[in-house]
């Protein structure tokens, strides 16, 4: 008699199944882009560095600076990004830029 094996699969599934992209924006002229930080690494050094190239390259386009949505990783993280949808469309953003360390 030939021996038995249970065999297992070393993945787990999936949480979050795949979602069609947004279409990309042609340009970024005259729109309203977002900065989103989650306060951990750097960003407030990049994202002025990062606007200032994209003022320069686009003058009508309009910056959301991240301290407008608060940190992304703090204590109320939950909330701050349960509203994320709505605070993006109240503001008429139109692109985001997240900035979130690992």
């Amino acid at each position: 008699m030939e021996p038995s094996h249970d065999v297992v699969w070393p993945r787990s599934p999936r949480g979050v199944q795949k979602r069609r992209r947004a279409p990309r924006l042609n340009t970024l002229a005259g729109t309203s882009v977002a900065f989103l930080w989650d306060y951990l690494f750097r960003g407030d050094e990049l994202f002025p560095v990062l606007a200032a190239q994209l003022e320069a390259r686009f003058p009508d386009i309009e910056i959301v600076d991240y301290p407008e949505f608060g940190n992304l990783h703090g204590a109320d993280e939950k909330e701050r990004v349960g509203r994320l949808p709505d605070d993006l469309r109240n503001r008429g953003v139109d692109a985001v830029v997240s900035g979130m360390g690992c």
